[in-house]
């Protein structure tokens, strides 16, 4: 059996690649690795407001403006009397100072609050050795044990629940940490790792595992493979045989 020794090479390889990855996809700005417990330490940003969030925009005395509308890909929402209104990057409260402010011009006095009713960027991603990867909605506290044992619906066997990366995406920068899970699941104390939106989880698999793909990607399914086939006579007079084949399968 490898040593930890090699799987600890192999992770920094791992994290490489998926960095190097999103880069490729828009990335502008590549950090090196962090801690993971100052990593895990990282305040919030604050709550702006993107495409595909849903707002609610509610009058105290006037229900007949009452809106209730997706941001567009653009960035925009269209709002009767005051029309297109940008949304992207700003926090509600920013948002609704501009509303009052244009809505003084066609109102008396313009009493309305902002509902957010769904965060689109409130998501974070779970890929590698899990059953069910993919992006996940986080309506509130999510920690990386709970994205991949509850989210991803559970581990594969080939996960390496030792170096599980956590990978974060802010202000056009990508960094990341190695979170060890496998003593949690042992019942060991330690701090939970709380997820941030557009985190993205990844479970590498065991250098072990990637050691077996390469076999059989370039031994077993490519050389020739071999017959051979033992025969023992068995019964009076040898009359008949029993034997096995070791066929390489």
């Amino acid at each position: 059996m490898l040593s930890d020794k090699y799987v600890r090479k192999a992770v920094p390889f791992l994290f490489l690649l998926l960095v190097m990855g999103s880069c490729l996809a828009g990335c502008s700005f590549m950090e090196p690795a962090r801690e993971t417990a100052s990593m895990a330490a990282e305040p919030v940003p604050a709550l702006t407001l993107s495409a595909g969030d849903v707002l609610d925009v509610k009058f105290f005395y006037l229900p007949e403006l009452d809106e209730s509308q997706i941001v567009r890909p653009d960035g925009f929402m269209t709002l009767q009397l005051i029309g297109d209104v940008s949304v992207q990057g700003k926090t509600p409260a920013e948002l609704h100072r501009e509303l009052l402010k244009r809505y003084a011009t066609h109102l008396k006095n313009p009493n309305l609050t902002i509902m957010v009713r769904r965060m689109n960027d409130s998501r974070a991603w779970v890929a590698g050795e899990v059953k069910r990867p993919g992006p996940v909605q986080m309506p509130g506290r999510m920690t990386v044990l709970e994205a991949v044992m509850d989210v991803g619906g559970g581990t594969r066997p080939t996960a390496d629940m030792k170096n599980v990366l956590v990978v974060r995406q802010r202000d056009g920068r990508n960094y990341g940490c190695l979170v060890n899970l496998k003593d949690v699941l042992k019942g060991k104390e330690g701090a939970s790792f709380v997820l941030q939106p557009r985190d993205v989880v990844y479970v590498p698999p065991t250098f072990i595992t990637k050691a077996d793909d390469w076999v059989d990607q370039y031994l077993n399914k490519l050389v020739p493979q071999t017959r051979s086939v033992f025969l023992y006579p068995i019964g009076p007079g040898n009359a008949g045989q029993v034997g096995f084949d070791t066929t390489n399968r």
